[in-house]
């Protein structure tokens, strides 16, 4: 007879043996009005030698047909593609980047820019990088450069001709560096002296985000993300990246390819009259400046350390006016004088008379090398 007070078991549960693929590199991409362009961008990484990755597009905002480009390769990358559009544009890559970097899931994280490429090994070679040396982060001391460096206009058909644009014919090397890297090298454990090779690097060998490869928990386990700088965001990313990383590792790998083209914000020259364009480079040293502040504050090697606090800050600075020598050089002292003094002065007194006098040492030193110049023809 069938007991009906019987309790009824609950049937089993399923627990699914399959988990969730996790990728091993997520590539994030950051993307404003970039329809003409982004096509061949997105080839390069659909014809990439491994396929464990995700790529994760952050349009900011654009106002072409940019989204609709990006959504006819939804298929083709078989649900390894993530597309999110951000409310309000930010104006500047980093800001992108940052969402792209909370929302990736692969171990790594790598960036390129929507308008730009990779080699078809780029991916396999900096992800067995990482894994080899089991780094926090890699560096690279290169790029490929199309058409040495020369800008054309997204209209000419050399600009999205992917077989062109994949030609090593059509290629020159951009080294970063004034040292060669030969062989794969970690950075020293020393802070001090990982500070003293980055400050000893030229001027505008700062450290291009397109150079870079991080493990994603480590930037997010050390709170490492983009400033709303419009330009030169990548600067103080990677120095933190570089203070905290346990192993930090050179290579000598080339795996990122530079379409130069009309219309970039980080690439092109001002258009703008000089005072204004002096006032955005000065803004932007200042930002940068406040955020090498912040992050000196966080790492305790900084707080007592004023002479590499100062170093470092002199090496941005360097950075910076070498980008703006072609104004500073031929405006008046005393223009100078006031206009660094009425942008800056009185709510940062010392960062006036810092810009005023770095403006002028830059502006002497060039002038004495147009000097030994003219000599030098003259002498011929």
């Amino acid at each position: 007879m069938r007991n009906k007070n019987r309790r009824r078991e609950s049937p089993p549960q399923v627990t699914s043996l399959v988990a969730e693929k996790i990728p091993l590199v997520s590539v994030v991409v950051p993307m404003f009005n970039a329809a003409k362009f982004v096509t061949q961008t997105l080839e390069s990484l659909l014809y990439q030698t491994m396929t464990d990755f995700e790529v994760v597009i952050v349009d900011d905002c654009s106002t072409d047909n940019s989204i609709e480009v990006v959504e006819s390769f939804r298929e083709r990358f078989n649900g390894r593609l993530q597309l999110v559009k951000l409310p309000k544009n930010t104006g500047t890559p980093g800001l992108p980047r940052n969402v792209g970097i909370q929302l990736a899931r692969g171990k790594y994280i790598s960036f390129l820019d929507c308008d730009d490429l990779y080699t078809k090994t780029a991916l396999e070679e900096l992800s067995t990088l990482a894994e080899k040396f089991q780094a926090d982060g890699v560096r690279l001391n290169s790029t490929f450069d199309l058409w040495q460096g020369e800008k054309k206009s997204v209209d000419d058909p050399a600009m999205t001709n992917f077989a062109q644009l994949t030609d090593p014919k059509n290629f020159t090397v951009h080294t970063y560096r004034k040292e060669k890297i030969s062989e794969a090298t970690l950075e020293p454990n020393d802070i001090a002296e990982r500070v003293r090779r980055w400050v000893s690097s030229t001027p505008n060998a700062f450290w291009a985000t397109c150079l870079t490869f991080y493990r994603r928990d480590f930037l997010i386990a050390n709170q490492i993300f983009f400033s709303k700088m419009r330009t030169c965001e990548d600067a103080p990313f990677s120095f933190k990246a570089l203070c905290l990383a346990k192993k930090f590792l050179n290579a000598p790998n080339t795996t990122y390819i530079i379409r130069p083209r009309d219309g970039s914000v980080s690439r092109d020259h001002e258009t703008i009259d000089g005072i204004s364009y002096l006032r955005k480079r000065l803004d932007a040293f200042n930002d940068g400046c406040n955020e090498f502040e912040r992050i000196f504050d966080e790492i305790s090697f900084f707080r007592n350390r004023p002479d590499y606090r100062y170093a470092v800050l002199e090496w941005f600075a360097a950075h910076r006016f070498m980008v703006t020598q072609g104004y500073y050089v031929q405006a008046p002292a005393f223009r100078l004088y006031e206009f660094v003094k009425k942008t800056f002065h009185p709510d940062d007194a010392a960062l006036a008379a810092f810009l005023f006098n770095t403006a002028n040492v830059y502006r002497l030193k060039v002038m004495k090398l147009q000097r030994e110049l003219a000599a030098l023809k003259n002498s011929k």
